[in-house]
């Protein structure tokens, strides 16, 4: 496994880590049961990942306290990242809302705390920008937990270039975690510029477009979860159709190698510039172990060409 320091931090990162929030399950995902789920924790750790991402949002908390009690035992050895300014006053979809007010943080970061069974954070990240709420008062909020000894590093998720420079203006970020893969590359115009002039590191988070990328759907699926209402992502309409026609050729380039089509879209994102490490969701250990052989090898000279050509943006 392959390591790198997260950005003007002390924590180094494995280049694959545990995204978690599939096994939060409801009301975005569906999984295989807590035990699965557990098991697939284990198995990353044993592998060689050092670096959980999660939130309170993923499960309404389930997702903290799955990775809180699984690796509670090796809590030394391991990066916890998770988030906050995503709120909820009842247990669906719609009830989310956006709030980096102070009081808000100060309850969640306790809520977190609990619900992994640590006395502090490696990383907090605000999970989405708060544009009803000053970027100083977030921060200075999160400057005074981290005082406090709650928090090791902050970071962002989700914010724009002007946003983050908002941020640092009133203290220190270590990461930003945007959404990104070969089929969506918005960050590279500005964000990843930025990101690296100002020493941030990335986490790239739905390296697979939340299942697209591993080229198990075709032209005629139809999403009935949170992937049907618009939140992130293209999962229906003409772009979706073209997507396919792109993950198609992607697919049959991976073949011809002995890939599949997601450790090729996993080992991409691992190869940009300024990328840190990239979230993967798994919902079992022999997921785990197949998205690990995404990285420690390297297409060729001609295959990366054939790659950019497919997905040019």
């Amino acid at each position: 496994m392959e390591y790198r320091k997260l950005g003007d931090s002390d924590l180094n990162v494995s280049v694959i880590g545990f995204g978690a929030w599939g096994i939060g399950g409801a009301p975005f995902w569906s999984t295989e049961g807590d035990h699965p789920s557990c098991k697939a924790i284990l198995k990353a750790f044993d592998l060689g990942i050092n670096f959980f991402d999660t939130a309170p949002v993923y499960g309404f908390g389930h997702s903290e306290e799955l990775l809180g009690k699984t690796l509670k035992s090796v809590r030394d050895k391991v990066i916890l990242a998770t988030k906050c300014g995503l709120v909820w006053d009842k247990e669906q979809l719609g009830a989310i809302a956006k709030n980096a007010k102070r009081d808000s943080i100060l309850k969640e970061v306790e809520q977190s705390l609990r619900r992994l069974q640590t006395d502090v954070i490696d990383l907090y990240q605000v999970h989405w920008p708060d544009v009803d709420t000053r970027q100083e008062e977030t921060m200075e909020t999160l400057l005074e937990i981290q005082a406090q000894g709650k928090i090791r590093h902050i970071g962002v998720s989700n914010y724009s270039v002007a946003q983050m420079k908002e941020c640092l203006k009133a203290g220190n970020i270590v990461s930003l975690q945007p959404e990104y893969s070969l089929l969506e590359r918005s960050i590279e115009t500005e964000a990843v510029p930025f990101c690296i002039e100002n020493k941030i590191g990335i986490i790239a988070y739905s390296p697979l477009a939340s299942g697209v990328l591993t080229g198990k759907y075709d032209k005629s699926t139809r999403f009935k979860d949170w992937r049907s209402k618009g939140i992130i992502g293209t999962f229906e309409g003409e772009g979706y159709e073209k997507n396919i026609d792109k993950v198609d050729r992607l697919k049959a380039l991976a073949q011809a190698d002995s890939k599949t089509c997601g450790q090729m879209a996993i080992n991409w994102v691992t190869r940009q510039p300024g990328l840190t490490t990239a979230l993967v969701g798994v919902k079992n250990e022999n997921q785990m172990e197949e998205n690990l052989r995404a990285v420690a090898w390297q297409p060729s000279a001609g295959q990366q060409e054939e790659i950019e050509d497919i997905f040019k943006v």
